[in-house]
């Protein structure tokens, strides 16, 4: 019994963060904070990281944003429709939240762990988006809808880590 849901809006926290804004749309999960806080510059350098990166790179990055705001928002409206069946569709939801936030703190200070953690995520992206697209939740078909386009446009992550201009 599949009830009607409010929509998705990919990257409306992002945005709000990129402005310096305080977050208000509540998004947390297990007290850690959202890729777009990293992102946004809460933490060491992150501001200063930010800057150096190309727009290629903030692109790739705003996407990985949009995975994961759009993974917690479906392992949530999955969890509201109590059905032992969704249990699946709520880990891999939550494998490419976590997984997300990992990129969004690796791959802007150049780690050299960026590329194995890319790949688990495009890997977690896949899966999560053929589980989404199971179910006839519409939560679920549009998690698998983005989760499809968020994949084709962070490949680039996995052909070339992210290099820093240097000052």
């Amino acid at each position: 019994m599949s009830q009607q849901n409010p929509q998705f809006q990919p990257g409306a926290q992002f945005e709000h963060q990129q402005t310096g804004g305080q977050q208000s749309s509540g998004q947390r999960t297990s007290g850690q904070q959202t890729g777009s806080q990293q992102m946004g510059g809460q933490g060491m350098g992150g501001q200063q990281m930010q800057g150096r990166l190309s727009a290629q790179q903030r692109s790739a990055l705003t996407n990985v944003t949009q995975a994961i705001e759009v993974c917690e928002w479906c392992a949530d409206q999955c969890v509201q429709e109590a059905d032992p069946s969704m249990i699946e569709c709520i880990r891999l939801c939550e494998d490419v939240a976590e997984l997300g936030e990992t990129v969004l703190a690796l791959a802007p200070r150049n780690s050299r762990y960026t590329q194995p953690i890319v790949q688990a995520f495009q890997q977690a992206l896949q899966a999560c988006a053929q589980e989404c697209g199971r179910h006839q939740h519409a939560h679920c078909q549009e998690c698998a809808q983005v989760l499809s386009q968020v994949s084709r446009a962070t490949q680039q992550l996995q052909q070339q880590p992210p290099q820093m201009a240097r000052q």
